[in-house]
């Protein structure tokens, strides 16, 4: 039984002010290509069967041409005959019910499966000649709705295999967080259940939580926090009892978040000499990355010549200046301020106006931008 497990593809998903010769978000057209190039992969290899873990798309209401390219492809699938199961994710899921949720326009593509009415469903498949029950709970209004379809969760006894299907931050691991805040806690008690494997989706690093459970993470990069990360997803093929699994890596617009700049020791020249230094190596073109300046003293960050930076990173799709400032007579650092584009075009602007208290506008403003900053990245 050849099995691909996918989740956390964010459909419509956009950032930054980059864009296409059309006029379109370039990171909302590189989710559009990861997810392409899965689908190209499953019309090459013919798996099975097809799980998505949730979040196929970034938002309740994806605009026109998320919800067109997702058809598409969608079809693209059916058209092979391979059942794909699809379960919503807390992205997705609207919070008041007349709002209708977008995955019933799947509802009549033969061969795709959505589960989206926030219980717990059963999907069996006979698949050369084996039964296989997919057992899923998608994102639910509420946590204590979510812990009673967990209850009623049980192996069908009939089935060759089970599979488990679901979306959330598996409960005593923090890092599994999103920190959302529709977020679901799946029990640790879960993953010892009996099922022939669980995927699950939600984080986007992935991760093997038990020899039959993993986190297949995102399709594409949407936060420094997965710099490190491959992105793709599985492939597993289950027979005879025995699970073997495979991470299958997608070609991805890089994103890079080298290792900070010890800033404490240096002078301003010194400082900027390495910011150069970096960018540079870094090699910005078509690229998203972000600088980060440790411990850098707040007279010498004033300092930076945010200018010459943005001549050495125009070339990217997204650079940031991440500053963890200690104002000046203080040891520790005191503020973290993530300086890029936006904030120096703030910077500048103040400049050019004549008004008093310019120095706590400008501290506010930066403050506002971190706040904003900080939410999209998940932190």
């Amino acid at each position: 039984m050849k099995i691909l497990h996918v989740a956390d593809t964010h459909l419509g998903y956009s950032a930054y002010r980059k864009v296409t010769e059309d006029g379109i978000n370039q990171r909302e057209m590189d989710t559009y290509n990861a997810f392409k190039q899965f689908v190209d992969y499953v019309i090459k290899s013919k798996p099975d069967l097809i799980i998505h873990a949730g979040d196929l798309f970034d938002s309740v209401r994806p605009n026109n041409r998320a919800i067109t390219f997702a058809i598409n492809q969608l079809i693209r699938i059916s058209e092979t005959g391979i059942p794909f199961v699809v379960i919503a994710g807390n992205h997705e899921h609207p919070k008041l019910k007349e709002t209708g949720h977008i995955f019933s326009i799947f509802d009549h593509i033969d061969h795709v499966y959505p589960v989206y009415h926030a219980k717990y469903e059963t999907l069996p498949f006979k698949i050369n000649n084996k039964k296989i029950t997919v057992h899923a709970i998608p994102q639910c209004e509420l946590k204590t709705q979510f812990n009673e379809e967990l209850k009623k969760l049980k192996p069908d006894s009939a089935a060759d295999y089970n599979i488990f299907v679901s979306h959330g931050a598996v409960t005593g691991i923090k890092e599994f967080s999103m920190n959302e805040f529709n977020e679901l806690i799946i029990p640790t008690k879960i993953l010892s259940k009996d099922f022939d494997y669980i995927a699950l989706g939600h984080y986007h690093r992935s991760t093997k939580l038990a020899s039959n459970a993993f986190y297949s993470g995102s399709t594409e990069y949407f936060t420094f926090a997965d710099a490190p990360d491959k992105k793709g997803f599985m492939k597993l093929d289950i027979s005879n009892g025995k699970l073997k699994h495979n991470f299958i890596e997608l070609e991805n617009r890089p994103m890079i978040d080298p290792k900070p700049i010890k800033c404490s020791n240096l002078k301003l020249d010194e400082i900027m000499k390495k910011i150069k230094e970096t960018v540079r190596e870094i090699e910005p073109r078509e690229k998203t990355f972000r600088i980060t300046l440790d411990d850098i003293s707040t007279h010498i960050y004033r300092g930076l010549d945010f200018d010459e930076i943005r001549k050495l990173s125009g070339k990217a799709i997204h650079y940031e200046i991440k500053a963890n400032v200690v104002k000046d007579g203080e040891s520790k650092p005191s503020v973290t301020s993530k300086i890029d584009a936006l904030a120096h075009e703030f910077k500048q602007f103040l400049e050019s106006q004549d008004l008093k208290e310019k120095e706590t506008i400008l501290e506010l403003g930066i403050g506002y931008i971190e706040k904003i900053e900080a939410r999209d990245e998940g932190k």
